[in-house]
């Protein structure tokens, strides 16, 4: 059986693309935002039912980069707030929500390469980043040194949102809506847990397509946010959740008008 020639070298290209990354265009640019942010503070936002539209109002208000991810245009209608960066890294999720995600009014949309170059998900205004699961011995599990060369995915999307925000030179990174809990859940034992009385979602019918489908592997996220805590404890970087009702329990707590006070006390004093 021939192969078409056009087809061979869109092969070759995007086996270049992925090896090579750090010289690509989006390698460049990954490399041109590094420390960009250096020393500021950011949040990132999950998309929890404990996720308030007041909340989104008061980072808007304040002038605070976000992070923000998957179907989070869903609360755009209630508030002001608009995500400073908007990450997906399920490629099966983007495709179901490629046309709300293109008309997500924000710079700087944040896609893994292969999205692109294997699935041919084209998004408006994206900059592609290299995903990899390879694990180097220098290197935290699940968690990449280097955004230029890669962004490692476990476990949730979240993960890959505290590599962007380091990358980046955010030294003071906010959790709000990562409520680490949903109705159909494997634990850290792989037991599995159905509770309809949970909720998983800001809103009702988030994502009723595939609710069915998905079980939360919470075990497995647990460890990745552990393996991400004993990393930051070797920096100055500090992650702090702030949702207002969590399981997540890997990270120091604060309320979200303390995490608000903070903020505004650092820039007090930088002014």
């Amino acid at each position: 059986m021939k192969h078409h020639p056009l087809l061979s070298i869109q092969a070759h290209t995007q086996t270049f693309l992925l090896k090579h990354f750090k010289h690509t265009p989006y390698g460049r640019y990954m490399k041109k935002i590094h420390n960009s942010h250096l020393g500021e503070s950011c949040f990132i936002i999950g998309n929890g039912p404990s996720l308030t539209t007041e909340d989104l109002d008061t980072l808007h208000e304040n002038n605070i980069d976000s992070f923000a991810v998957n179907r989070v245009f869903r609360i755009f209608p209630q508030t002001k707030w608009r995500p400073t960066y908007y990450v997906n890294t399920d490629h099966v999720l983007i495709r179901d929500i490629l046309d709300e995600v293109n008309e997500i009014p924000v710079k700087h949309k944040f896609i893994p390469l292969q999205n692109k170059y294997y699935l041919g998900i084209k998004v408006k205004g994206a900059h592609h980043f290299f995903r990899n699961d390879r694990r180097e011995k220098d290197q935290p599990e699940g968690f990449s040194l280097d955004c230029t060369e890669q962004v490692n995915m476990r476990g949730t999307v979240t993960i890959a949102c505290m590599q962007l925000a380091m990358h980046m030179g955010y030294k003071y990174i906010y959790l709000l809506g990562v409520d680490h809990n949903f109705d159909k859940v494997i634990t850290e034992n792989g037991e599995v847990i159905i509770d309809p009385s949970v909720k998983n979602y800001f809103c009702d019918g988030y994502d009723d397509d595939v609710a069915n489908e998905v079980v939360h592997d919470l075990g497995n996220t647990t460890r990745a946010y552990l393996d991400v805590r004993r990393f930051i404890d070797k920096t100055d970087v500090k992650i702090i959740n702030a949702t207002r009702t969590t399981k997540l329990n890997v990270f120091d707590k604060m309320t979200f008008e303390e995490a608000i006070e903070d903020i505004e006390k650092r820039q007090h004093k930088t002014n």
